[in-house]
């Protein structure tokens, strides 16, 4: 196979910084814009999120079969995220324009917007995401494109939480919605660029052996690899931890630590730190594997974060913490969509499906699972502890806002670590692909 330019792999890169940016921007601010700015309720937010959620459960699959279903001249999955680019733009902008229509007015405009959001970030990023596993099989390339798309991805988180306040408060100059909606809307517009970019500069290069895949044998081939569902299951922990944390950082410095000014530097540190590390984590991978950088990566989460919780309000040493946490996180979560990319081809050598549709979009539909399941752990936690906008909380309150950001993030990384233990495809993962091209030059010949 030719070396792949770096052209290409960057361009795959801006991929994730255009999706990314936007998304981390809704994860960290749009709870705090539900409560705060529009006045809705923890409880109707509890709704909207569970709503969304099984209007993912449907579409995802139904994406990861239009995917694998698809053919055209430009690829399987490439050709959505030329399509969605716009889109995506406007409903990310609409999201945070709250229409003065009443509470049922407001919740009713919210419910709609999110699950507008959710079924086209479902076309957008699940077709983005299973681009990697058709651009190339080689181990060395694949782990370069994940590079590439890491670096997007937290470049475009940290700017989404070191710039985003400051540009709300430019923008609106003292109109917090208004600062939000501009804001979003320069977002979109660099989206939409970034994407296009994507699309043009990047070529699809593996197909299946059998491209006519249904439903039904996806499922069944997905069933059959332990790999695969372990990869799902970690992809769900993983961004559950991060969402609860990072939906949490604005509460957690407005209202523990009385310095609202400091989210930004919160929610900043795990892009920031992970932009050098997505340099190195390829060597490390190619080192140690991909299950054990989730492994160690997960234990470095967990002591980092425990440590949080016992810094009490000393800033300094919360930064530090948390910095030591970021290191594995960024480590553990970047090698996600690298291991589904791996077991697409595992299932192909083992069951001769090659359902790279399905088995991303089961992945990304964990994600946004776990996204959801966060956004009501973590409101259920705050109402429970008798949390009450814009005003000073009680005991309980704080304690429950602490739980959210340190307590139940920790948890999550300890259950990752453990589960991390059963993936095994990394011993085997180099015969699969060596077999995987034989059979490719056979048909071929």
């Amino acid at each position: 196979m030719n070396k792949i330019s770096v052209k290409e792999k960057v361009s795959y890169g801006m991929g994730d910084l255009a999706c990314n940016t936007i998304f981390t921007v809704i994860s960290s601010y749009l709870m705090f814009f539900y409560t705060d700015i529009a006045g809705i309720g923890l409880g109707a937010i509890g709704i909207i999120m569970s709503v969304s959620r099984v209007v993912d459960a449907v579409t995802d699959p139904m994406m990861g079969v239009v995917v694998d279903k698809t053919k055209t001249k430009y690829g399987k999955a490439r050709p959505y995220v030329l399509w969605m680019a716009i889109p995506f733009a406007i409903i990310s902008v609409l999201m945070f324009w709250s229409p003065d229509t009443g509470a049922n007015g407001k919740f009713a405009y919210a419910l709609v917007t999110y699950i507008l959001f959710c079924c086209i970030y479902t076309a957008l990023n699940i077709t983005y995401t299973a681009m990697l596993s058709n651009l190339t099989d080689d181990v060395g390339e694949r782990l370069s494109f994940n590079m590439f798309k890491t670096l997007g991805s937290q470049i475009g988180g940290f700017v989404a939480t070191g710039v985003t306040l400051s540009l709300v408060a430019i923008f609106g100059a003292g109109d917090q919605q208004r600062g939000f909606i501009l804001s979003i809307a320069l977002y979109g517009v660099c989206a939409v660029v970034l994407l296009f970019t994507c699309f043009r500069n990047t070529t699809e290069r593996i197909t299946a052996v059998e491209d006519k895949t249904s439903l039904k044998e996806s499922l069944k081939a997905g069933m059959k690899n332990r790999p695969w569902i372990i990869t799902c299951l970690l992809c769900f922990l993983a961004f559950t931890g991060i969402i609860i944390k990072s939906s949490s950082a604005m509460y957690f410095a407005k209202y523990y630590l009385e310095q609202e000014g400091i989210a930004s530097v919160l929610l900043s540190i795990s892009n920031l730190v992970a932009i050098p590390l997505a340099l190195v984590t390829p060597s490390i991978a190619k080192r140690v594997g991909k299950r054990n950088c989730v492994l160690w990566g997960n234990v470095l989460l967990a002591l980092g974060t425990v440590c949080v919780g016992f810094a009490g309000k000393n800033v300094p040493m919360i930064i530090l913490f948390m910095v030591i946490g970021s290191v594995g996180c960024g480590i553990a979560i970047s090698m996600g969509f690298v291991m589904i990319a791996d077991t697409v081809d595992y299932s192909e050598w083992m069951t001769g499906v090659r359902a790279q549709g399905f088995f991303t979009a089961a992945g990304g539909f964990m994600v946004k699972l776990g996204m959801a399941v966060a956004g009501v752990v973590s409101a259920a936690v705050m109402a429970r502890g008798g949390y009450v906008e814009n005003a000073v909380q009680s005991a309980s309150s704080l304690a429950a806002i602490r739980a959210n950001y340190i307590w139940i993030p920790t948890v999550i990384a300890v259950i990752a670590v453990i589960l991390s233990l059963f993936y095994d495809l990394d011993k085997k993962y180099d015969q699969v692909v060596a077999e995987l091209h034989e059979r490719r030059k056979q048909k071929e010949a």
